[in-house]
């Protein structure tokens, strides 16, 4: 449930009945449905323009893989959670930076946790921890959101996997295929210390 962002063709998850996003299936997914883009003017980064995907949860099968760019761009710009889909509050707003992201080098050469998943519920966290095999293999245990403020950022990269999509696409923009949050130095030590710790490339 805390797979990068990626757009793979071939990611499409088992076609049999009982899939639910929110219930089993993490809302920021997307699914066989899902598989149009169109470009939109940037809510969150001015004078860039958004790679905007369809939107028709529950469509066809469940790609665990791939993350919809238009559900998680939202979620990581106004913090909703990545399971269920519904705003987080600051008292319940939890992240998985071990099996998530990963550390950034500044140009000073400090390091800074790029976290590149939306916040889970403690509750939801809790559903993730059991459901996700990655998360359950690791033994994952979530981290609640730090008071120090973060900074969304843009990836304007072709995200791996969206090279054949990015050749349909106009050459003079600078198109936001996906977005991170920059997280203070006070967590990213800790988080650098716990992906240390749990022997995760930082």
């Amino acid at each position: 449930m805390t797979g990068g962002v990626g757009y793979d063709e071939t990611a499409a998850g088992p076609v049999a009945g009982g899939w639910k996003a929110g219930v089993n299936v993490p809302w920021t997914v997307s699914w066989t449905g899902e598989q149009h883009f169109d470009l939109g003017i940037s809510r969150d980064f001015p004078g860039l323009v958004d790679l905007v995907q369809t939107e028709k949860v529950g469509e066809g099968a469940p790609r665990f893989r791939a993350m919809h760019v238009s559900r998680h761009r939202a979620g990581m710009a106004r913090l909703l959670c990545h399971v269920c889909g519904r705003p987080t509050d600051k008292r319940d707003r939890y992240l998985f930076p071990v099996q998530s992201g990963g550390m950034a080098i500044l140009p000073d050469e400090r390091l800074r946790y790029a976290g590149n998943v939306p916040p889970v519920h403690k509750a939801c966290a809790r559903v993730a921890a059991g459901a996700c095999p990655h998360l359950r293999g690791a033994g994952a245990e979530a981290v609640a959101w730090p008071v120090e403020a973060s900074r969304l950022m843009p990836r304007t990269d072709v995200i791996p996997g969206m090279e054949s999509l990015a050749r349909t696409l106009p050459v003079n923009l600078r198109i936001v295929f996906s977005c991170y949050r920059l997280f203070g130095p006070k967590f990213s030590a800790m988080v650098g210390e716990m992906r240390r710790r749990a022997g995760v490339d930082i």
